[in-house]
């Protein structure tokens, strides 16, 4: 079954039950199980995000607007979700609140109780249809959904990720064992990040997730057959209880939801990354003066990206800036960055009026600080392509 196909069957289904259970819960004037239809709505909208970047990773479809594809989607959609739940936790919390002071009885409690049990009964379905037997199909709900990301077709002039180390036997010793040296005392060794990107929005995040649902399910199907077997008019307050009971889980994931995804909207740098570190590893690589303009991102939850300038020693040949970049991205990659964009600059003296960095200033390289022009650069590699 294809990923559309299955996400289509869940998003109608959870379509379907959210109005079925909005139409009941305001007929038998349960709160509980209009909080519990809101709370669904959460579903709704992860299920359709994540149907249309399956449907546009299908077929395919890109275009030159969207240079990282849609990567962020799932991030727009989960910072207005929290929002929006936020709002409802509220609205839930002051009506629970004003049905303890002004109870009101719950008409049909079996109505009730039937809705409580389907919604059990289809979050489990969901689970089903969603997984089935390939535990993978959870990162539906991560923002990696193999869309192809970089082009290799660049119309700039800073350097992109560089090649890897060649594999050559002969080749292989001297560069592997000298990185090995390089890197030996740096942070990223001696002090390793505690906490690695991780696909939170995985399987195990989506499990949790039905959970939460399925609680929510439970409270109400509690509160039917409270209202089913009593007779006392107390019985009612069942209804405000487990509304507050949702109130409150749909704050305990709203909260963190917003904060991540509004972080990750800001391009804030990545929690578990110490920026200085970084910057104290990369400036004690061969050739590399200084470092500024230093920026890393989260394009989405599992991808991070970087951007910095590099102010590199006048003379500098290209054979030597290729192995400095590879360095370089060594290093990223230690700390856990996926794609890293550097910027080249060449030492100068520092003249009145200039900007230092370091002591000393940099500028953009011309086109014969490499040993020769970007035409003959050019020339090159296309003979060495040939």
């Amino acid at each position: 079954m294809k990923n559309t196909t299955r996400l289509g069957i869940v998003l109608g289904i959870s379509i379907s039950f959210f109005a079925a259970e909005v139409a009941i819960g305001f007929k038998t004037k349960s709160l509980a199980l209009i909080a519990d239809a809101f709370h669904y709505l959460n579903d709704i909208v992860a299920y359709a995000i994540a149907f249309a970047a399956a449907y546009l990773q299908e077929r395919g479809q890109h275009t030159h607007r969207f240079t990282y594809a849609f990567h962020r989607a799932e991030l727009v959609g989960a910072f207005f979700n929290g929002v929006f739940l936020l709002a409802l936790a509220l609205s839930i919390f002051l009506q629970s609140i004003e049905r303890f002071v002004h109870i009101e009885a719950v008409e049909s409690p079996k109505l009730v109780l039937i809705i409580g049990g389907i919604g059990l009964a289809l979050n489990i379905l969901s689970a089903l249809v969603i997984h089935g037997r390939d535990p993978n199909l959870g990162v539906f709900f991560s923002a990696s959904y193999s869309l192809p990301l970089f082009t290799d077709h660049h119309g700039h002039g800073h350097s992109h990720a560089a090649p890897p180390f060649s594999t050559d036997p002969l080749e292989l010793n001297g560069p592997v064992t000298l990185l090995d040296r390089i890197h030996a005392e740096h942070n990223h060794r001696t002090d390793p990040p505690k906490d690695t990107p991780q696909n939170s929005l995985g399987l195990a995040a989506v499990l949790l997730h039905l959970l939460g649902d399925a609680v929510n399910n439970i409270g109400v199907i509690i509160a039917a057959v409270i209202f089913l077997k009593l007779h006392t008019p107390k019985r009612f307050y069942a209804d405000p209880a487990v509304s507050l009971a949702i109130s409150l889980i749909i704050f305990g994931s709203a909260i963190p939801m917003t904060l991540k995804s509004g972080r990750i909207l800001l391009e804030a740098s990545p929690t578990y990354l110490d920026l200085a570190k970084v910057k104290e590893d990369l400036i004690t690589l061969p050739n590399v003066l200084s470092v500024h303009d230093l920026h890393v991102w989260h394009l989405s939850e599992s991808v991070i990206l970087a951007s910095l300038h590099v102010c590199i020693p006048i003379g500098t040949s290209m054979e030597e800036w290729e192995k400095t970049e590879q360095y370089l991205q060594h290093c990223f990659e230690e700390f856990g960055v996926s794609h890293v964009t550097i910027s080249p600059e060449i030492y100068r003296e520092p003249q009145s009026g200039s900007i230092s960095v370091d002591g000393g200033g940099c500028r953009l390289p011309s086109h014969d600080d490499f040993g020769c022009s970007v035409g003959e650069l050019k020339k090159r590699k296309t003979t060495q392509g040939a």
